[in-house]
């Protein structure tokens, strides 16, 4: 079996904060050398909540071009405004876009799983592209019910959904109450492993910026059968990244370590996050160093 590998992708800045192009087509090509096959802009890791509508359709566009159709393009269109991600879709879709991702409303707290249920179909309205459910209880302050999901790909609304819940009881949950053909990938990525194992379907995980290639490896070691080999990846490889991230913030660490080596221009974040000092940024390279 072939699990996708994703990755939910930084935005690169230059020194000013304005977009940069030129690193992020470099991280495109960074990604998909990797083994990378899916390519996730304008998620959390990158800070689509910082971003506006014009310099979303810009990152989404430059990921298109520079991926030149060799690896899939999901794009993040998060909002709490329905008409604001329906727009979101479609300019995702105008700029070549395979998918999008939709987060669970972020605002107001634990809102009714039926209430959910309509946010979710309302977007999904005149959607000319496939879309993907993406639930982060840690950032959104609510979990989608599996009634709510199950309900939604039963009727075909959804072609999946990335789970950040963190909880392998929820992902084993969905895999039971979803259609086969719904794809439930692992965005958890301590918990990459173990979701294969429970028969998930991959993976969008910020682990790949650093070790890209090492999901594969790990999903090439589940497919034969070598349950060992695939947990040695889990330990070695993806925790490591995965708890420094944890830690210090996805987005800055990713950062710090890709222009320590030279894949983007800098590490620049706009706030309200804050870059790695160079004490920090050094340590991290030195101890996660391939």
């Amino acid at each position: 079996m072939d699990y996708s590998v994703g990755c939910p992708m930084v935005t690169p800045f230059e020194d000013d904060g304005t977009l940069d192009r030129a690193s992020l087509r470099s991280l495109v090509d960074h990604l998909v050398a990797g083994g990378v096959d899916r390519l996730v802009p304008c998620g959390t890791t990158g800070e689509f909540a910082s971003l506006t509508d014009a310099e979303r359709r810009s990152v989404v566009e430059t990921t298109v071009e520079a991926a030149d159709g060799r690896a899939s393009v999901m794009a993040g269109v998060g909002g709490t405004a329905v008409a604001d991600v329906r727009e979101r879709i479609a300019a995702a879709a105008d700029a070549g876009a395979d998918a999008a991702l939709v987060v669970a409303p972020y605002y107001g707290g634990q809102a009714a799983p039926a209430g959910n249920e309509r946010f979710f179909d309302a977007v999904a309205a005149g959607a000319s592209i496939p879309l993907y459910l993406y639930d982060i209880p840690s950032a959104t302050g609510q979990s989608l019910a599996v009634e709510t999901v199950a309900s939604l790909a039963e009727r075909g609304r959804y072609d999946g959904i990335k789970d950040s819940s963190g909880d392998l009881t929820h992902f084993d949950e969905l895999l039971d109450r979803t259609p086969d053909s719904f794809e439930v990938l692992q965005g958890w990525d301590a918990q990459y492993v173990p979701s294969l194992l429970m028969g998930g379907d991959g993976g969008i995980n910020a682990v790949t910026h650093v070790r890209p290639a090492a999901l594969g490896r790990a999903g090439s070691a589940v497919a034969d059968g070598d349950v060992a080999a695939a947990r040695a990846v889990q330990f070695d490889e993806i925790d490591p990244v995965f708890r420094s991230a944890a830690e210090h913030g996805f987005a800055p660490v990713c950062k710090a370590i890709l222009a320590r080596r030279g894949v983007v221009e800098n590490a620049a974040v706009r706030p309200p996050l804050v870059a790695l000092d160079d004490a920090t940024a050094s340590e991290l390279v030195e101890r996660l160093e391939d």
